[in-house]
């Protein structure tokens, strides 16, 4: 019997939560249904992708953001249950680490009451959880009654290993994560992120008003991003950086001016589209592999994308034609200085970028 329906867990940033009026009470006047199809228009993530492409595969689909209050309280209140709010709602996937805590916070009334009551009314095929933090094993060993499958992503640090025990299946963008996992007995399978093709511009690289653009988190946790700016600020003075930033490591690498506030999903996309050149790096974790949603983002909204040389980039992107490869951060302010003088060069590599993207790394392919 070939499984028919699946839910997404998806939960969103709350910072983007917050912008997009979804982080508290709901609106008066609206529906579970509405607010859920707007909050998957936002654009964040790879939910609302993978959901649509999965329907047009004659699926039911269908999303749960447990973190977005608006959301669950409507679905509580239409469903005769009360709202369970408690405080530190947004951070129940960071709580579901601690020790002394995620082992008990499966039963507390808090975002993962909801979800609970939500799939088991809704007792699908497949149950697929896009961030194991947010599920602590207690809560895994109970919905297990409720679902087909049970199958988890995972694509960043790491929680404790009983966290990914319960799940029949896990998969993952990082092949280290893939190879650990079944080294210790756990079914698991190498899927890459990709690109949600809403999103493509076509508007030829070298017309677009941004010379370039980073996006993506901006501290002391990530050693390699500041020099890396740096470098690419002082050849392309346009340089734009959007995410969430340390105002200290900005004032000490000198790229305050370079600062213009977070992105997150339609707002990223439309400002990925107004950009030449996107500047990628890759965290710690991705364990010298060529992992993150960026690169997809960056060639399937028709920038050309400037990131790093890595082991398996060559398996998704042929290097110097589809995307620029670095090794060094002076290389990677000298690739973007490069292609930023010379516009025939800028859109042969983003146009090349942005059909491999649109042929092979869309989540109309991952949804295969």
């Amino acid at each position: 019997m070939v499984a028919r329906s699946i839910v997404l867990v998806d939960p969103y940033y709350h910072g983007l939560l917050r912008t997009h009026g979804l982080s508290g009470p709901p609106a008066e006047n609206t529906t579970y249904d509405e607010t859920r199809v707007r909050a998957g228009d936002i654009g964040f993530g790879t939910s609302a992708a993978l959901a649509r492409a999965l329907r047009a595969r004659g699926w039911e689909a269908e999303i749960i953001v447990p973190n977005a209050f608006a959301l669950q309280s409507l679905w509580a209140q239409e469903h005769g249950k009360p709202p369970r709010w408690s405080r530190g709602w947004q951070y129940g996937n960071h709580l579901a680490r601690l020790p002394l805590v995620g082992g008990v916070l499966g039963s507390l009334p808090h975002i993962h009451g909801t979800l609970f009551d939500q799939v088991r009314e809704l007792r699908p095929d497949v149950l697929y959880v896009q961030d194991l933090n947010l599920v602590p094993p207690a809560l895994v060993r109970r919905l297990r009654g409720h679902v087909g499958l049970l199958v988890g992503e995972h694509a960043s640090p790491p929680p404790p290993r009983a966290f990914f025990a319960g799940y029949d299946l896990i998969v993952s963008a990082l092949p280290p994560l893939v190879d650990r996992l079944r080294a210790w007995g756990i079914a698991a399978e190498w899927v890459p992120l990709g690109f949600d093709a809403r999103w493509t511009n076509t508007t030829p690289a070298s017309q677009r008003p941004i010379d370039a653009i980073f996006v993506g988190s901006f501290s002391h946790l990530q050693p390699s991003t500041a020099p890396l700016l740096r470098a690419v600020a002082q050849q392309v003075p346009g340089l734009r950086i959007h995410g969430q930033a340390d105002e200290r490591v900005l004032e000490e690498y000198g790229l305050v001016d370079h600062y213009r506030g977070p992105a997150w999903g339609g707002d990223m996309f439309e400002l990925l589209g107004r950009s030449k050149l996107v500047i990628n790096r890759h965290g710690a974790i991705a364990g010298g592999f060529a992992v993150n949603m960026r690169m997809y983002e960056a060639t399937g909204s028709g920038a050309g994308l400037v990131t790093e040389a890595r082991k398996n980039l060559a398996d998704l992107f042929e290097p110097h034609v589809e995307v620029a490869a670095y090794d060094s951060v002076e290389r990677a302010a000298e690739i973007a200085a490069e292609l930023i003088r010379d516009p025939p060069r800028l859109d042969a590599l983003a146009a090349a970028g942005q059909a491999r993207t649109l042929r092979d790394h869309t989540y109309d392919r991952r949804a295969e």
